[in-house]
């Protein structure tokens, strides 16, 4: 067995195969991110990170991570958006879209790239509930 100190970094190699060897990597390494996220904004989680942060991680050049992300979004595989509110932060937000990788045959959710078949109720966030609504006509709804 290999045994080190060092970082480890996941490639996927058919998906490598599929969308690029580093685009695999960032790949890997935003959902690695997006399960310890907690950030749910429009529907998604997401995570944010400088691409020298992204570089360090995976120990390769800014501009190969600029490449790699603009490719991944041409792709249809990422969203990147300016989610911080002040004006002047230009730190970019990372969601993966996993309808995309799963249309593209990759068991895919917010849990993991490739465990689960059926990922999408780690799409969303959990809502815990307590009581009843019954606001709408004929639904009654648990409700906080």
């Amino acid at each position: 067995m290999i045994r080190g100190n060092g970082r480890v970094v996941v490639v996927h190699v058919e998906m490598a195969a599929q969308i690029g060897r580093m685009e695999s990597m960032l790949l890997a390494q935003i959902d690695y991110w997006l399960e310890r996220s907690g950030h749910f904004v429009d529907g998604h989680f997401w995570v944010y990170n400088t691409l020298d942060e992204w570089a360090r991680q995976l120990g390769v050049s800014g501009s190969a991570i600029k490449r790699a992300a603009q490719s991944l979004e041409k792709q249809g595989l990422i969203l990147r958006r300016h989610l911080a509110r002040a004006p002047y932060d230009r730190t970019l937000s990372y969601t993966i879209c996993y309808e995309r990788l799963r249309e593209m045959g990759f068991s895919a959710g917010r849990r993991s790239l490739s465990a689960r078949e059926s990922a999408d109720p780690w799409d969303r966030p959990f809502t815990a509930v307590f009581g009843v609504d019954e606001g709408e006509e004929g639904a009654d709804k648990w409700v906080i």
